[in-house]
């Protein structure tokens, strides 16, 4: 078959079109990657950038997150006075909170909605969306091919409200103030949807990302119900909105979705991401309970193959997991190429991919 582009190649395989290759998706944050590629270690701030951007125009046929470079280890607070910790690649979590209680986060969260309510009535987003349009496209040139780029990361807000909160904080709001996080949830989604219609161009990116991290290992994080009623409504107003510009929208989460995956599929949602091996989910399983309706990215386990496997093993786990998928299948980690993974598990997927590296 004829060389394709990564564009074409993307775009056929979200079609279950035949392709010259398996294509490649990941979130990439490897340093080791940088070095074999470009010969260099990637310093903090843009320059660093760059070399990433260039280590993906080596590596995958698509991505996201490709302006996040890697940082100087350490901590922030944010204007709501969330201490938070990173290291060179990822964050951490949260040090310290503004709120001690229950009391104190009700507090905060009312607080929070009414700022936010204020941002949506009055706020004027030409000059955001400028900036955003300005910045994915210098992105791109840094890549400098057609690899195409997610063209936005579209949530609920229910990680980020979870996040500040921490998992016991918003279990208690959600019993006794239901009706305080489905405001927040609200706001959130709608300005969401604000900034898609602003900024949504296929001709810049064929897809975008959106997500929500519903479960974990085993087992959801909210129960069917809970997420019936607060997450999978505002997730298909975000895949709608998408899909009225030409979009295709690959779901993100973590974590064993399978008592959900109908309900997923009636939000909208076209391809799921990373399948997470290790929490239960199954390439094999999925194409078989959902066939052509659900394009496919992930799959290969981080947290034991690519961290700590061989490189033979690699190469029969990803051979039978490319054929288990057959079209519509985006070879990719389970969770993201971070520092974790050895470089020669690495090369070995690409490679098995068609790949020449």
């Amino acid at each position: 078959m004829e060389k394709m582009s990564k564009r074409e190649r993307v775009e056929a395989t979200m079609a279950f079109q035949e392709t010259d290759r398996t294509p490649v998706y990941d979130l990439f944050l490897h340093d080791g990657c940088i070095k074999y590629f470009t010969g260099k270690y990637a310093p903090v701030g843009e320059a660093g950038i760059r070399l990433k951007c260039q280590t993906i125009h080596s590596m995958l046929d698509m991505t996201r997150s490709a302006d996040a470079g890697p940082r100087t280890p350490g901590r922030r607070e944010d204007e709501d006075g969330f201490v938070e910790l990173y290291e060179r690649w990822i964050e951490l979590g949260i040090e310290k909170r503004p709120f001690d209680c229950v009391m104190e986060a009700e507090q905060w969260l009312e607080q929070k909605i009414e700022r936010m309510e204020q941002t949506y009535k009055n706020e004027d987003i030409s000059a955001e969306c400028e900036a955003f349009l300005t910045r994915f496209r210098q992105i791109q040139r840094y890549i400098g091919d057609d690899t195409v780029v997610l063209l936005r990361q579209s949530g609920t807000g229910l990680d980020e409200l979870r996040y500040r909160l921490g998992l016991e904080l918003f279990s208690y709001l959600s019993a006794d103030r239901p009706e305080l996080i489905a405001a927040y949830l609200d706001l959130h989604t709608r300005m969401e949807i604000r900034m898609i219609h602003a900024v949504a161009d296929a001709s810049l990116s064929p897809c975008a990302l959106t997500y929500g991290d519903i479960a974990m290992k085993g087992t959801l994080l909210h129960s069917p119900e809970w997420l019936r009623k607060e997450f999978f409504p505002r997730l298909k107003l975000l895949n709608a909105a998408y899909h009225e510009h030409g979009i295709k929208c690959l779901f993100h989460s973590d974590g064993y979705l399978m008592p959900v995956m109908n309900d997923l599929l009636e939000t909208g949602i076209d391809g799921l991401n990373p399948i997470e091996t290790a929490a239960g989910m199954a390439v094999r399983e999925l194409r078989r309970q959902y066939g052509s309706r659900l394009f496919l990215a992930g799959g290969i386990d981080m947290s034991q193959l690519l961290s700590g496997g061989e490189p033979e093993e690699v190469k029969r786990i990803c051979k039978e997991t490319i054929a288990e998928a057959g079209a519509g299948y985006f070879i990719g980690s389970t969770t993201e190429l971070e520092n974790t993974a050895k470089l020669e598990n690495v090369l070995a997927m690409l490679r098995e991919a068609g790949m020449e590296v």
